[in-house]
């Protein structure tokens, strides 16, 4: 549990570093969506990965793989915008509805994480006790959704770009 804590505080000390470096650099909003989105994306796809290894090689849950999917499904969503919006930046375009599409799924997000991390302490699955099959899962949740909340909140309510 401490690794999984570790490492995602980690991923989100990295996408607040590079968000501010990009601020910093006076980048506009598409890069910014980008690079946050692909920290983003990194989580997800950690959170994935690290389950479906776990639950494979390591630890037996019958549930595992709905989890797998959904975190890689949200981390190739994450990483396509990422992408889409280099290449915006790039190309020093601003696609407005698709920035504003952004920001309602960044406050989605951040609600959803805060909401997770509360439902999970209330239904006592965080902590977990390791004799239960999905105590891995459930730290990698609440700690995903917690650096999710951290690199969304800062998306959110941090150093914004300059607009002209």
């Amino acid at each position: 549990m401490l690794v999984t804590a570790l490492t995602c505080l980690v991923f989100a000390l990295l996408g607040i570093w590079q968000r501010r470096r990009l601020v910093a650099a006076g980048a506009g909003e598409a890069a910014l969506a980008g690079s946050t989105s692909s920290s983003m994306g990194l989580v997800w796809a950690w959170a994935g990965l690290c389950m479906l290894f776990t639950y494979q090689l390591v630890l037996s849950w019958h549930e595992w793989w709905q989890y797998v999917l959904a975190g890689l499904g949200v981390a190739a969503l994450c990483l396509g915008f990422a992408a889409m919006m280099g290449k915006d930046a790039a190309a020093g375009r601003t696609d407005e509805p698709m920035l504003k599409i952004a920001r309602y799924l960044t406050i989605g997000q951040f609600a959803g994480m805060i909401i997770a991390m509360v439902g999970m302490y209330i239904d006592n699955k965080m902590p977990r006790d390791p004799s239960e099959p999905d105590w891995a899962a459930n730290a990698v949740f609440f700690f995903g959704a917690a650096a999710l909340a951290v690199l969304s909140g800062y998306a959110l309510w941090g150093p914004q770009a300059r607009r002209a």
